[in-house]
């Protein structure tokens, strides 16, 4: 049970059980970093390649044509990262319909960390569901973190146990602030009607499972009564910690793990309430403020973790993992969107909080809780340019910002255009603002106290995008703030996509690479095509394998003509794209142009049939 020493890689997930291939997936989060979202369908594509190389811009492209458009992520709205580790590059405007922005209604904020993903045999005669809870978000934090996965096979049967995840899902395009991309709320729709026919294979040694909703009364998560309770949450507030003690009857008898900082902001009275208090040995930095109540809370903690763990009568052990901390935002009130999934078990099977806090357990990784010791000094100056920064966020996303794009006087560039206007408080120096695909920002001065609508710039077509990154710079010289919005946008020119595929397949051997990619589906038995070369002998192409294997061109063509048309479509659509433009640039060969229009013949007289 929580075992520190069984870590899994995040990738991992998305690895489809024997027999099975990826379908299709479903996303929330309250934070993400958008490299998260362009490497999973990467290692979709390439989980079965030994090496497979990263920084390959046609196999980015191909991986994300492929799966992408297979995967929906919900995030709150102003919480997409600027990801530090990535230039501004175009393959980046292919994310725009894959993330859908959200926000609670209630005035709290959309908190669930969650995975469900489809995996369906290769003839789709079975289906099962993958479900991974987690108190992580979707980015590159290294704080201590815990997850919970389960399967099941998608079968005809409807299980009255998963009628809140099924809820859950069916109303995750409710809490979009912009319109709805086609097809994302029949794809919620579809988890709905997955997670309700799903039967859970449970955790060894568990055999209750149950889902809550904290924000639905319905499906609300009240805490039975325990004899022992043990608490681990970074973030805590008086009220959320005393009403779980409340309704477990566990006072004096429970275990708080929590960050320094979180215990030395609850009350003598709260803190008295339990019998131990821990905190990390060592510390990490984060930058993941999530809860309401702990917005000013200082962010130099490692612990990420959300658990609850209960004790019954000496005999049965539930524990209850998910997004929700132990506040009054995410437990007590209809404020944010959280989701807890509870497991129960015997005791003497899954452990005892006595094992989770022992050597085998937490234990080596925690060290008492001091209240005595001094408090780290803070410069009230910093946190007050902090807050400002947060108010002017919360502002710019509170703004009916759009773009408008349209031709600009130098040919072949496009102008984008800001439009619309936010308050923003005092002490805010400037604010740059650019397109995540280039590097290229527009500072805008804030002494009227306004971002107001301008031109961000001139770009080529491939650049155009509606994700915009914003950095807020208070006069406080080590305080600002980044982050993206996927604004509404219009006039994205028709050849956007084209061009995007341009500046990934510059030349010959681009080309037969990402060829190749279209043409191999999957690896088949363990083998991934790793290059593409002319066979200067016969004239011919050619297909070199892992192994060294030359395997005419002709030949794969052939085998998706016969066997999957729809990679023959996908082949016809990528020539059209590299067909546009100046000729003297187009990276295709002439002798291939002549071999497709064989294809395109047959192609032809199948579909006058």
């Amino acid at each position: 049970m929580l075992n520190p020493n069984s870590r899994s890689l995040y990738t991992s997930f998305f690895t489809p059980p024997v027999g099975t291939v990826f379908d299709e997936a479903i996303a929330t989060t309250f934070s993400m970093d958008p490299i998260i979202l362009l490497e999973t369908p990467m290692y979709l594509a390439l989980f079965m390649n030994k090496r497979p190389n990263k920084n390959d811009d046609a196999l980015i492209y191909s991986a994300i044509r492929k799966y992408s458009e297979r995967i929906s992520v919900y995030v709150q709205k102003g919480r997409i990262q600027v990801s530090k580790n990535a230039k501004g590059n175009p393959i980046f405007a292919l994310l725009e319909d894959r993330i859908i922005q959200v926000n609670s209604p209630n005035g709290g904020v959309f908190h669930p960390k969650v995975w469900a993903i489809r995996f369906v045999s290769h003839d789709n005669s079975f289906s099962m569901l993958r479900l991974v809870v987690l108190s992580r978000n979707m980015t590159l934090d290294n704080s201590w973190d815990l997850s919970l996965q389960l399967e099941g096979e998608i079968g005809n049967h409807q299980y009255k146990t998963n009628e809140p995840l099924a809820h859950f899902f069916k109303t995750l395009p409710d809490f979009a602030t912009e319109q709805l991309k086609e097809g994302v709320r029949e794809r919620a729709q579809r988890f709905s009607d997955y997670a309700h026919r799903t039967q859970w294979i449970y955790p060894e040694g568990f055999d209750e499972i149950a889902f809550y909703l904290p924000w639905i009364r319905e499906f609300e998560w009240r805490p039975r009564r325990a004899d022992r309770i043990a608490i681990i949450s970074p973030f805590c507030t008086d009220d959320g910690l005393k009403t779980i003690l409340r309704r477990t009857a566990s006072s004096g008898n429970g275990t708080l793990i929590s960050r320094p900082e979180t215990m030395t902001a609850l009350s003598a009275d709260t803190l008295d309430q339990f019998s131990k208090c821990y905190q990390l040995d060592e510390r990490a930095e984060t930058e993941d403020t999530e809860d309401e109540d702990a917005s000013d809370l200082p962010l130099f903690t490692g612990l990420h973790a959300k658990a609850y763990v209960f004790e019954f009568n000496g005999k049965n052990t539930e524990v209850v993992v998910g997004s929700a901390n132990a506040t009054g935002s995410a437990i007590m009130s209809n404020k944010n969107i959280e989701i807890l999934v509870s497991l129960i078990g015997r005791s003497k099977v899954v452990g005892t909080i006595d094992q989770l806090l022992g050597e085998n357990g937490l234990g080596e990784y925690l060290t008492p809780f001091d209240i005595t010791k001094d408090k780290v000094d803070e410069d009230p100056e910093k946190r007050e340019a902090e807050a400002i920064v947060e108010k002017a966020r919360f502002h710019i996303i509170s703004a009916e910002l759009s773009l408008i794009c349209s031709p600009a006087s130098d040919e072949g560039k496009w102008s984008l255009e800001l439009l619309g206007e936010a308050q923003l408080p005092d002490g805010i120096a400037s604010i740059d603002v650019w397109p995540i695909t280039v590097d290229i920002r527009k500072t805008f001065d804030t002494h009227s106290g306004k971002l107001s609508g301008a031109l961000l710039g001139e770009f080529a077509a491939s650049s155009i995008t509606s994700l915009i990154a914003f950095e807020i710079n208070s006069g406080y010289s080590s305080v600002s703030l980044k982050f993206v919005l996927n604004l509404p946008i219009t006039g994205i020119p028709e050849e956007r996509d084209s061009a995007i595929v341009q500046t990934v397949i510059r030349n010959y051997e681009g080309f037969i690479r990402y060829l190749l990619l279209l043409l191999s589906d999957m690896p088949e038995e363990g083998d991934l095509i790793s290059e593409g070369v002319p066979d200067l002998v016969t004239g011919s192409f050619g297909i070199k394998t892992s192994h060294g294997e030359i395997v005419p061109l002709l030949e794969e063509l052939t085998r998706a003509f016969c066997r999957h048309p729809e990679k023959l479509e996908e082949i016809s659509t990528l020539i059209n794209d590299l067909s546009k433009g100046k000729e003297e640039n187009c990276p295709i060969p002439e002798c291939f142009i002549q071999l497709w229009k064989v294809f395109e013949i047959a192609i032809g007289e199948r579909n006058a049939k």
